[in-house]
């Protein structure tokens, strides 16, 4: 479970209430929201992308996990360490158990970067108009998305910045607080939140914090500027005396 999102989010949240956020394409298969400065996989079922070119990929995240997930301790997993198999995950869909789905964003590198996650769900709160938790966020509030109608009939113009979106479930990072053996998600098929047990099938959506795709001024660039500022100052210099 990602506590820098969480808290990135969080901040976010204090900072943008009431403003509208906006989403940019980025290179590598990336959209960023301004607003909330969080970075989206592009590809809403980017599991199912990458199985289809990728056989070992299961075996791939099991072993990138050590093949484990570690949560909270509940009833069914009393030391709080899950062991993953391949039946957490249907290449064929791309839903996957929440432990798949985890191990899945913890393993994942897009953008040359790693550090994903699942969305989190705050505040976890079911129902319908939950535009607080990240994914209620982009269904509603960015994506136009209506309650009580799949976001492939409702939306927007930025719905077309995202390929593969699933009217379906999708996980959240969050752990289900009553009972942890349960996680929250939000259904894109109708714009509610809620939560379910963890061995359940659903989707999963890459989210990172910051804008993973900004491309920061290239040294040189700046050692070039620094020298060209220095030429004008002895010419300025020189004018002057």
């Amino acid at each position: 479970m990602n506590t820098k999102l969480t808290a990135a989010f969080v901040l976010s949240l204090s900072a943008s209430t009431g403003a509208e956020a906006s989403l940019v394409a980025r290179t590598g298969g990336m959209v960023y929201d301004t607003v909330n400065k969080i970075t989206w996989a592009a590809d809403a079922n980017l599991f199912q992308t990458q199985a289809a070119g990728n056989a070992n990929l299961v075996s791939q995240i099991i072993a990138g996990n050590g093949g484990v997930i570690h949560e909270t301790p509940n009833a069914f997993d009393l030391l709080g360490i899950y062991h993953l198999t391949s039946s957490d995950f249907n290449t064929g869909t791309g839903k996957m158990s929440w432990w798949g789905a985890e191990a899945w964003a913890n393993n994942l590198t897009l953008g040359g970067v790693k550090s994903w996650s699942l969305p989190i769900t705050i505040p976890a709160i079911s129902g319908y108009n939950r535009s607080g938790s990240q994914m209620g966020d982009l269904f509603y509030n960015q994506l136009g998305g209506v309650a009580g109608s799949s976001i492939a009939t409702s939306h927007n113009a930025n719905y077309n910045l995202f390929t593969n979106v699933q009217t379906y479930a999708y996980w959240s990072d969050s752990e289900y607080a009553p009972v942890p053996s349960f996680a929250w998600y939000f259904r894109t098929g109708n714009g509610s939140q809620g939560y379910n047990e963890k061995y359940g099938l659903l989707s999963a959506w890459a989210v990172h914090a910051g804008d993973v795709a900004a491309v920061p001024v290239p040294g040189a660039f700046w050692l070039f500027s620094s020298a060209l500022v220095g030429l004008m100052g002895l010419k300025r210099r020189g004018s002057i005396e």
